[in-house]
């Protein structure tokens, strides 16, 4: 006679136990997992900024000068830049200068630069709504300008909207030109140029290599700018191809105008420190101009030199004021 044994089965305490072993397996290798994919995007996003930094120097050997952050913004001083029964400004961004140098010769041959590239009008002046001939330019999404943490968006301001910002749907990009001190409510370039606080980029103009007497590798030229209500970022900015009043193509710190005066920073730094907080105040971050990330612990920034760096949002104030300005003469140590 043969013995039948009957298979024993999980009991229920056992089930848990098993079950109870996999999610702490799962719980101990998700954060692995996860720092791994942060660690990929960080890498990607270095890699875009390196792009720039070549598609920069390579127009700068071409040009003898870096692109303009903005080409006739719209501000309601730029007369120069318009006629008095011209509904709308010719306008763009240092973005577009910028895309024969990273293969994208195509869609700068695309954009048509005798056209408005926006909605944008001076303010107190009509505003051009019905100008698309560069709207399927400015709705290409490209990659190298979307940091991989943060995505990109397009634009919204609701349907019907008249605003002398830029036009509906057209896509964002993560990265602002490193214009120091000031904004798109600016003077053209060339009148900053004695003003300690002058970065690398601004409206009508730029720097030169030589221009940059504080060191191409202590000088930032492109950083990482993230949307979001909480960085004073809304829907209504950041289109890559748009040069309209409002736009987020600068990247902005602000400082008192004596370097060496640690009163001219301190009210500043809660506010406009690299991932700061945004303190809705009278020292508050204005409009677009802001650096942040979505990484933890800093941003990613392109320095003169072509090399990106990550800089530690933890920095001293002034020493991130110092690498955005082009001739401060202050000596910065280790960052």
């Amino acid at each position: 006679m043969f013995t039948r044994h009957r298979s024993r089965g999980f009991t229920l305490i056992e089930l848990l136990v098993v079950i109870a072993i996999i999610a702490i397996l799962v719980a101990l290798l998700l954060p692995a997992v996860q720092q791994a994919r942060e660690a990929a995007r960080r890498t990607q996003c270095k890699n875009n900024l390196k792009q720039w930094g070549l598609a920069l120097h390579n127009y700068h050997d071409t040009m003898n000068v870096f692109p303009p952050a903005l080409l006739n913004s719209g501000r309601y001083n730029d007369a120069t830049y318009y006629g008095a029964n011209r509904p709308g400004v010719l306008n763009t961004t240092g973005w577009v200068f910028l895309l024969p140098y990273i293969d994208q010769a195509g869609l700068y041959n695309q954009y048509d630069f005798n056209a408005c590239s926006s909605m944008s009008s001076p303010y107190g002046h009509p505003v051009q709504q019905t100008d698309a001939v560069n709207a399927e330019a400015v709705s290409t999404k490209l990659n190298v300008l979307e940091c991989p943490t943060a995505g990109v968006e397009t634009s919204d301001y609701g349907a019907g909207t008249t605003t002398f910002y830029s036009r509906n749907d057209v896509n964002r990009a993560n990265y602002f030109f490193a214009t120091g001190y000031f904004t798109d409510y600016s003077s053209n370039y060339g009148a900053n140029s004695g003003d300690p606080r002058l970065g690398a980029f601004g409206n009508n103009g730029a720097a030169r290599m030589r221009d940059l007497t504080d060191g191409t590798s202590q000088t930032v030229l492109i950083g990482e700018g993230v949307g979001g209500p909480e960085n004073k970022l809304s829907e209504h900015y950041g289109p890559w191809g748009l040069s309209g009043t409002h736009t987020s193509v600068h990247g902005r710190v602000v400082s008192g105008d004596d370097m060496r005066d640690p009163a001219s920073f301190t009210p500043y730094s809660s506010n406009w420190h690299l991932n700061a907080a945004y303190n809705n105040d009278s020292l508050g971050r204005s409009y677009a101009w802001v650096f942040n990330s979505l990484h933890t612990g800093g941003g990613q920034f392109l320095m003169g030199d072509g090399s990106a760096r990550f800089l530690n949002e933890n920095m001293d104030y002034r020493t991130f004021c110092y690498l955005n300005y082009i001739h401060d003469g202050e000596v910065i140590g280790e960052f």
